[in-house]
């Protein structure tokens, strides 16, 4: 059970009408918990707008399913699956992804998954970051770094919340 209420979207957007107008936030558990503090939440949504559109849609979903495994994010994870599918991204590379099987994994793709979880768990050395440069340019391993840590932090108020799954968990391996 949420930690905090899931109010109604209706409340929601009578306080921040403009939350709604572009992102379908109103069947997402996370979204109406955090809609507890809409300002906080549209706030995130403007700086979300920035980094969601300065990177590659196959690069960011690898690293927001590789930020939820690695944090044992459930629901992040949930969320993503499809939206990483719709994004091209194959099953088999998020069953590698869910499962940590790198060698399943493109050479590119790996370097990204090892950069993620190092960031994850504090131990980014010289040698990860110049994998990920090796293959895109320092903006985008600089966006990529700071995806990761939003997502950490979002993990991190799921968890604080106990915010809830709408439906069953898909699974690492889906």
């Amino acid at each position: 059970m949420a930690r905090v209420p899931l109010p109604d979207a209706s409340t929601i957007v009578a306080e921040a009408p403009h939350l709604f107008e572009t992102l379908e936030l109103s069947d997402l558990h996370a979204a109406r918990a955090m809609g507890n503090a809409p300002h906080a939440l549209a706030g995130l949504l403007d700086y979300m707008d920035g980094l969601y559109g300065s990177l590659a849609v196959d690069l960011r979903e690898i690293a927001i399913l590789t930020t939820a495994h690695a944090l044992d994010c459930q629901y992040e994870w949930h969320q993503h699956v499809p939206v990483a599918v719709d994004a091209g991204i194959s099953v088999g590379t998020i069953r590698a992804i869910g499962t940590e099987q790198d060698d399943q994994l493109s050479d590119e793709t790996a370097a990204v998954v090892r950069f993620v979880r190092a960031q994850c768990a504090g131990t980014v050395t010289d040698s990860h970051v110049a994998a990920v440069r090796d293959q895109y340019a320092t903006g985008d391993t600089v966006a990529l770094s700071m995806l990761v840590g939003h997502y950490t932090g979002v993990a991190q108020v799921i968890d604080a919340l106990a915010v809830p799954l709408e439906d069953e968990f898909i699974g690492w391996a889906p």
